[in-house]
Order: structure tokens, then sequence, then C-alpha cells
């Protein structure tokens, strides 16, 4: 069973995760390396029965675990959250009972530790651990004039452009005074700007009664500008992350408080709640340790005046050794707010006289508060490790913090493919991190895209994964699994969260879960497990497999510090098409006890293994990182700087120092400033620095990836091509001489040796590199491991997954070369492997040359071979899914249109009076005949050309299921010669099944179609009028090529 696996790794710390050293498990791994689904909770108003049922759909698909994330936003439709709120009895009871499901289908159980996303918990108003702002009001004085009076209270920040996705913060509490200066406004430079010039900035604090807020106070005599009185409140934010019930009479049913992100006791305020109201139970804690994996954490989206926590100007004066007063107005700027989104009360201020004082008072000032969030993160991890857990975060997403210093602390650190772009190079910021920890688990939120819900194909969630896991990322937590039970004022499909503008409902809901039918096979056996989803999620499962296993082998490190995380990448591809793969690393990771130099110059040696340190217009470094960088240098790490070397401290500390070290760094041998980027290639190969993987065609290959893992056994190799066409390119592997090359196929779980490479050498390939033409079609990929087994057993007791390989390999090849096929065969005593076997290859007519690595050259003359047969007669059923007679039961119901003898075309042209606005499923049929031979001793295959594959796709040739290879080819072809009657004349049936997206029927009853009582067409309704209905159906053209199969050993 593969959740044994998953279950011995459970209780394990950071430093001790079970990491796997062969690749016996590639075929099913464990559940820790399958892709997981997030699952929204609309509130505990739910039918149980549905949501354990739910959990059972996600783990039949293959799916590692879900994501339990209890929603609760915004607001109830049916209002008894005083019943059935965040931290009730009834929310307890469908927490434990999604635990049980996990455990009674053998998957793994994550879950947010508060509700909406782990923002927030139910607490008493203004208490300990709830979130914290400084918040502030003017008033302004004339020159020459004196205020005596009482000073305002603050109010609360207006953020309209957050509440669409958050609440407001609300009114009410103790503010205590905190602070009070007097600033001195000059002239603006651009009359339209919101920033404030400052000149002089006075702290007065001392001249105000604490108590009464009184102050009397006069503007100086040099003055002729306009003085404001600044006065500044401690206050909490009193944002709720999840709505209070309206007759709520506890504090428990009042709804959840966004909690202190930057302190210890915003996290135990967390914690202890959930102790107390969700798991108070032993028996419930046992069952949640022994099944659960991650306490987790979305990202945090949280509105403030300005961050702050109980203690902060303390503990920066500690931190930072001086006083934060004088540079509050300054921290008023954008990047200090969500996402830089927003000014709290439409201005921020800056200095006329010293920008340099302001950009290091903002450095300390985000310095403070990441330490303040790096103790929340530590004690919530702490607690997750004594509850047998771990803990997994998107840490310091949204927040001005250097993002890159926390991912370390955290078990397993989370990207989103909305928030970062589908960008790989984005991705490295958050992977880049964990491989210096040494940490196989990069988390993303993957499948995310704005727009409208039900939009999503199986093969575009799977190009969001791709791109994740060519930047690094290694568990896909899909976005996501909503509640499939009834709700209130919900109909068909059913319960849909964020009001129908994102992607997406996965579940039985979507026809491309798993399709209309369920087939038997010739050998009787039904196909119960097979399904468009679950082939996608044990593709996925096995990628992740790979991506996990061993360490990481990375061969370029950049330097960054981001604060905020601003999503620079690097600005150029000149790295990427000669296959260099690098990470982006803050000061924290070079300060790791992983981060020493090796023999050769080799940063971290025993993985990630970077062999150079690149600063790309980086010039602020804190002075920990200064002197690592020196230490690096003087251990012969290669160094370079791109742009001027004018290096800053960040922060106060270092000004004086940071400059100094960095001045003996640039003296240092093997440290080279460049001018740009472009010259980093020629830098590098000056040095003899080239990539593991290395790509050698003459003109560059277009967003081809890579990424490599070294274990025990083999070196692992993933490749995928992002790019728009089609690509042959020859790829050298580096050091992998002297190993067996081999093929590993996600799609099918198995391997079989690669056949065709040489180990050359020239000008640029060294004499123990394994060089390998790879094609790769658009949005494919492909895997490549390279073993150093010594011996292959051959008995049932030690059968590895690695297939004997052949004594020698193809090097060349010329003529119209199809294809080569390796087989082999197994005792049917034992089902051990055998020691024979077979490499065929595929030929259209003409010459063929295949030459051995023996130095033997085979030479083919292929005969006539039958003309292409094109099927355009086919059987077609399209299964129409709509909503049954009751909108609001869930059920779906299914109208047939059956089409005879037709040609090939989208549904809403087969019946444009019936089939204008379906969604759902099809079936097709059709058949040829197996052609005459033009020899007696010719053999025949076959390969069948679909035409681009659009929707979700199964294929069966004469009953025989066909896996896909799910790609953007413009021609998705399949080799189908096993699958043929080899009879001449002889008939062969083609049925292939297509499930769309539900697209057409939501945008088609938009009026109708509601989630919470809201109709899809309140926000979808702009979207759906820019993107007319969809095109669904195999639209071909569909043919079978024929080929001469010839044994060439």
């Amino acid at each position: 069973m593969r959740g044994l696996g998953a279950l011995a790794a459970l209780t394990a710390s950071l430093s001790t995760i079970s990491q796997a050293h062969s690749l016996d498990d590639f075929v099913s791994p464990p559940n820790i390396y399958r892709p997981k689904f997030r699952y929204w909770l609309p509130d505990a108003e739910v039918d149980i029965e549905a949501v354990t049922g739910d959990v059972a759909e996600i783990a039949s698909v293959g799916a590692g675990g879900l994501e339990f994330l209890p929603y609760y936003q915004f607001r109830s439709p049916s209002a008894n959250w005083s019943t059935y709120g965040y931290g009730t009895n009834a929310s307890r009871a469908v927490f434990r009972a999604v635990i049980q499901a996990a455990a009674d289908n053998d998957i793994l159980f994550d879950f947010s530790i508060g509700a909406n996303q782990g923002q927030g918990v139910p607490s008493e108003p203004e208490s300990v651990g709830l979130a914290l702002e400084l918040a502030y009001v003017n008033i302004t004085v004339a020159p020459g004039h004196v205020f005596n009076g009482t000073l305002p209270l603050s109010t609360q920040p207006a953020s309209p452009s957050l509440h669409f996705f958050m609440h407001p913060c609300e009114e009410f509490g103790q503010q205590n005074l905190s602070f009070i200066l007097a600033v001195e406004e000059t002239p603006a430079f651009n009359a339209s700007s919101t920033a404030v010039s400052l000149s002089r900035v006075m702290d007065i604090t001392t001249s105000v009664d604490p108590y009464t807020r009184f102050i009397s106070w006069t503007t100086p005599k040099d003055s002729q500008n306009a003085w404001r009185i600044m006065a500044w409140y401690t206050r909490y934010t009193n944002q709720r992350s999840v709505e209070g019930a309206p007759d709520a009479a506890t504090w428990v049913q009042n709804g959840s408080w966004v909690t202190d992100h930057f302190s210890a006791a915003g996290a135990k305020k967390l914690t202890d709640f959930f102790d107390e109201y969700i798991v108070p139970e032993g028996q419930d804690r046992e069952l949640l340790a022994r099944v659960g994996k991650y306490a987790w954490e979305d990202s945090m989206e949280m509105d403030t005046a300005l961050w702050w926590t109980h203690n902060f100007a303390d503990t920066f004066r500690a931190q930072r050794g001086y006083d934060i007063a004088t540079c509050l107005p300054f921290l008023v700027q954008r990047e200090n707010y969500w996402a830089a989104q927003n000014l709290p009360y439409g201005e921020s201020f800056l200095s006329q006289d010293n920008s340099t004082m302001v950009s290091r008072c903002n450095d300390d000032y985000r310095l403070t508060l990441q330490a303040g969030y790096e103790d929340y993160i530590l004690t919530t991890s702490a607690w997750a490790r004594k509850r047998g857990l771990e803990h997994s975060n998107q840490p310091a997403y949204n927040l001005p913090l250097n993002m890159l210093d926390s991912i370390p602390l955290v078990n397993a650190p989370e990207g989103e493919s909305l928030g970062f772009n589908d960008s790989p190079s984005l991705y490295r910021h958050v992977s880049g991190p964990a491989h210096m920890a040494r940490n196989p688990v990069v988390s993303s939120e993957a499948g995310a895209v704005n727009g409208a819900s039900y939009i999503q194909s199986i093969a575009d969630l799977l190009r969001t994964v791709r791109r994740g896991l060519a930047g690094g990322v290694s568990m896909n937590v899909v976005h996501g699994y909503a509640y499939s039970g009834v709700y209130a004022q919900t109909t068909w499909p059913g319960y849909t969260v964020f009001a129908y503008t994102f992607t997406d409902m996965w579940g039985p809901r979507m026809p491309a879960w798993r399709g209309s039918s369920q087939h038997v096979d010739s050998k009787g056996d039904n196909d119960t497990s097979d399904g468009f989803m679950a082939d996608a999620m044990a593709y996925v499962a096995r990628n992740q497999f790979v991506s996990q296993v061993g360490t990481a082998r990375v061969d370029l490190a950049f330097y960054q510090y981001a604060a905020p995380f601003d999503k620079v990448v690097y600005e150029s591809d000149n790295l990427e098409e000669m296959g260099f793969t690098y990470d982006y690393l803050g000061p924290a990771s070079f300060s790791s006890t992983n981060a020493v130099v090796g023999e050769e110059g080799i940063l971290a040696p025993d993985g990630p293994a970077y062999k150079a340190l690149i600063f790309a217009n980086q010039t602020k470094l804190t002075p920990e990182m200064a002197t690592r960088t020196k230490v690096f240098a003087e251990a012969g790490l290669p160094i370079f700087i791109v742009g001027s070397p004018d290096f800053q401290s960040v922060g106060s500390d270092g000004a004086a120092s940071v400059p100094d070290i960095m001045a003996q760094v640039l003296k240092v041998e093997g440290v080279q400033v460049l001018a740009s980027v472009e010259e980093i290639p020629a830098a590098l190969a000056a040095l003899n620095i080239r990539p593991r993987v290395m790509f050698l065609k003459d003109d560059a290959v277009e967003k081809w990836y890579s990424f490599s893992r070294s274990t025990e056994d083999a070196e692992v190799v993933f490749l995928y091509n992002d790019g728009e066409k089609s690509t042959t390119t020859n790829v050298s592997f580096r050091d992998m001489a002297g190993r067996t090359p081999y093929v590993l196929d996600a799609w099918k779980g198995s391997a079989s040796p690669l056949l065709q490479y040489v180990v050359e050498e020239n000008d640029i390939v060294e004499e123990n590199d394994i060089v390998v033409p790879v094609t790769l079609v658009a949005n494919q990929t492909t895997i490549l491991a390279f073993s150093n087994q010594a011996s292959f057993a051959d008995d049932e007791h030690n059968r590895p997954f690695l297939p004997r390989p052949p004594s020698t390999h193809i090097t060349s090849t010329s003529g119209l070369l199809q294809g080569f096929f390796y087989t082999t065969s197994r005792d049917p005593n034992t089902n051990a492997t055998a020691s024979n076997y077979r490499i065929t290859a595929h030929l259209a007519p003409g010459t063929t040359k295949i030459t051995l690595s023996t130095g033997k050259t085979l030479t083919f003359n292929t005969s006539r071979l039958p003309e292409a047969t094109t099927l355009d007669i086919w059987n077609i059923t399209v299964n129409d899914w709509h909503s049954s007679n009751d909108s609001l039961s869930m059920e779906i119901a299914i109208t047939s249109y059956r089409f005879l003898n037709s040609p090939l075309a989208p549904w809403k042209d087969l019946d444009p009076v019936n089939l204008a606005n379906t969604s759902g499923t099809a079936d097709y049929e059709a058949s040829f005949q197996t052609p005459s031979y033009s020899t007696a001793v010719q053999r025949i295959g076959a390969h069948l050309h679909l035409g681009a594959v659009t929707d979700a796709t199964a294929l069966r040739v004469n009953d025989e299921r066909i896996v896909l290879d799910v790609n953007s080819s413009p021609d998705v072809v399949v080799d189908i010669t096993n699958c043929l009657n080899p009879s001449e004349g002889a008939d062969n049936v083609v049925m292939v099944e297509v499930a769309s997206t539900l697209y057409n029927r939501v945008r088609a009853e938009q009026d109708s179609i509601m989630t919470s009582g809201g109709a899809a067409s309140v926000a979808g309704a702009n979207y759906f009028k820019a993107h007319p209905a969809e095109e669904y159906g195999l639209k071909g053209p569909v043919s079978v090529q024929w080929v001469e199969v010839v044994d060439v050993l």
C-alpha cells in the first residue's frame, strides 16, 4: 500500500526527513510525493456524508492528501454561524470526520490552523496575540502659530481596493498614545504626488500628557513652512478573518480576528484556540498525529495602518541601536503595506534632505519586523512538532519582509501559481533557500487563475504544474476541490468559491474528473482506477517523486535581498538557453551550516553544489553576508558582480563595514565585475564553468528548463519544453559517462534504456559527458536517469525497477526514422525480467542507416508502405451535462445525442440547436482495416495521428487502453503497433472519449447558477461576454500512418 511509506515519515522533523535513495518507488510513489487538493469547506452547516465522500473522491484519483480549509468567506447565507461557525461543536465534528475519512482512505491530511486560510481565530477582542498596528492622525499648524488642545484619536485605514477579498479594520477599542512628532512640510516637487516632503522631524512625545492628550506647542520661529503634529497610537487592527454570527452570544460565535504575525504571542493565540476548540480530545489528537502532515497557513491577507506588535519600539532600539520615533513618518510607504498596493491614509512621506536616512529607517524597521515574524514561524513550527506534525506556509508573502530569509524556517515553504505568475524564474525564489537548506519539499498552490471558474482543462493545470517543477516546486496542491453537497442558496454544479472568478472546482462535477463511462478491458478487469484526473495525478506524482528524491544539483547561485519581495528575476534568457540552472538565495542561506566552499570552489558541495555566486545589480548586503562573501571568495568560489560594485548595508548596522569588506572582496582573485548580464555566459566559459545539462544546438532552444537530483543510485534529470514549438536538440549531460542512461516515462510509470547517445569529446563537450538527441513537443516533459548500478538481478525476489540495458547502443541515424522501441520479456512462471530484449525501429519509405556504438552500421531499405488511412467517419455520442430538475440537489443530469457516420466537428457544430452551450463528455468510435503488406517478410506498424487535443482525451484501440501524453502538440501522435490486429484486412476499432470543462454550461446559465445566493453573472458577466462558448470535441484530422518495423538488436 502506498500509504505505508507516508506514515513512516509523518513525524519526521526538517532535519530528519526521510528521503528515497533509489528509483523503485517511481512506479507508484508513496503519498508524501503525490499531489494534493485544497478542499474548501463553506462552513460547518454541511452534510458530513458528502464531506467524507469528497475525501474518498480525492483519494480515488490517486492524490496523496488534501489541504483542509474551513473557508467561511464572507458570510453565511443562512446566518447560522452561531451554531456552525468556526470553533463550534459543529465545526469540530466536521474536522473530526475529515481526519477519519483521510485515515480510512489512506491519504495525508493538511489543515489550516485557523479559519479562512489560517490568518485568525475566534477571540475576545483586543486580547494579546491579536494583530496590532500603529495608526496616526494629523493636526496642521500654520507657521508662527500655536496649538493648544487635545489630540484627536486615530481612525482605521481606508483600503477599499482590499475589501473585495478581506474584511476592513473595524473602528472600536482602546488607543494608546505612543509617539507625538512635529514635522515640517516643504513645498511638493510634484503637485500630483501623494508624497509629502518633510524637512525637520522632532520628537515632542514628552510635551504631551498621555492621559488627557493635551498639548500646547508653537512652531519654531525660524520656519516659514506649515507644520503637522502627528499623534501615533498603538491599537488593535480589529480586522476579522471570518464574519461573526448576527446573533452571536459568545466570542466564539463572533467570528475570527486576525492574529499578530510578528510575535510568538500571535502564534500562541492561534494554536491555543486550535488545541482547545478544534481538537481538545486526546483520541482526535492521536488520529491527527497519525494521518496529519502539515499545519498550514495561506498567504497573509491583512490590513494595517502600520505593522506593529507589543514592545516593538523597545525591540527596535535593542536590535538597531536607536529610537524609531523620528523614522515613523518615513515608514508610511506603499512598499510597507499589503502587496505594496495601498497607503492607509492616501499619503506617504519623504525626506527633503536625507534619502539615505529614510532608506535605512525602512531597512531597520523591516529587519525588526522580520525578527518578529520569524518568532511567529518558529513558535508555530515548535507547536506542530509537539503535535507530531510539520509546518507549511507561504512565508512573508505580501508583507514588507525578505521572503528568502524566512523560507529555510519552514518544513514546506509554499508559493503559488497566481502570485508567482506561473514563472519558473519566480518559483526559484522559493526553491532556492529550500535547496540550500536541503529541504526536498517546495510546495505550490497550483492552478489558480483569475478570470472565471470552470474554465480549466487538465492540460491547463498540467502546464502550471510543469512550470512549477521547472522552477523547483516539488509538491503541488491543486487549487482546488470544493464541497460537493447541498448548501444554502446554492445550485448545481455546486458550491463555488471566489464568486465564480477563479479556477477551479475539481471533483465529479467536472466532466474531466473521471469521464462518463467505465470500460472492461480484454482481460476482464474493471478499470475503476482509470480516468482523466487519475492519469494526471499519477503523472504529477512521478514527477514530484523525482523532484524530491536525493539532493538538488543547481549550477549557479544568485544573491538577492528584497523586502518586500518584488519579483525581480534575472533579466536575460542567455543562461537558460545554454542549460544553466540557478537559485535565488538571501543572506540567511549564505550563513547556514551548508554554505561552505569545498573542493574545486564549489559552494555547498553536498548539495546543491553551486559553481558560482552572482550579484546581479544587488548591492544591499547585511554585514554577515559581506563577511561570508569574503570567506567564499578566499576559498576559491568564483564570484561575478554585475553592475556598479557600490555596496551598502541593509539598515544602519554595517554602514561602514559593508563597503570596506566588499572592497576587499573585489581584490580577491576569481572575483570579476561585469558591466551587464550579457557578459555572464562568456565569463563563465572563460573559467570552464558549464551547466550540468547543456543544450548544444547552434540556434538555442526556447524556454527549455531542467532540474537535476543526485541519489546514491542515479543522477536524475527532468527536461521541459515550455516553448510553443516542437524542438530537437543535442543535450550534453556532464560526468555521466560510465553510467547507464534510462528514460523514465511519468505517464506509464515505466523505465527503459536510453537507446541513442554518444560519448564524445570536442571543443565544448568533455570526454566524460553523454550527449543525447532530445525531442520535446510544446509543453512536454521527459525524465532521464543515469544509473550507477553494477548488476541487474533477474530473480523474482530481487527485481529492480530499471531493466537490463542492451549490450550496445545507437550513436547516429540518417533517413526517415520514426522512432526506436525497447521491449523485454518476462519469465511466465516467475514474472522476472528475462535476459532477452529487442530493439526495433519504425521506418518510413526510403533508406535508413543506423550506427551502433560497436562501430557497426545497419542499412535498411524500406519498400513502399500503404498510404495513410484517414478516419473521417465516426459514430459520436455527445453527453450534455446539466442540472436536474431540482437544481438545488446538486444532481447531474445527462442528455445524450447520437450522431452516426458523422465527420468530426466541434459539438456545437454537430447540432447548433441542442449543443450550442453544451459541456460534458463525448464518445467517438471509428474503425479501419489492417492493410496488406508489400512483402511476405515485412512487418507493419501504425502511428495514430489525433490532431490537436485540447480537451481531456482517453484512447482505446481494439479495447487496449493507451495513456496519452498530454501536451500542446498541433498533432498528437500515438504508437498503436502493439494494439493492431495483425491479420491483413482485419478490423481495428478506435474509441476516443473526450471530456470538456463546464464553462459553456455555466456561461449559458450564468443568471440562474448561484453560490450562497450570488449568481455567476454578478462577478462573471464581463468575462462571459468577452469569452464566447468553447469549441469542445475531437476535431482531428485523425489518420493512421503506416510504418515498417525492423529489428535493430
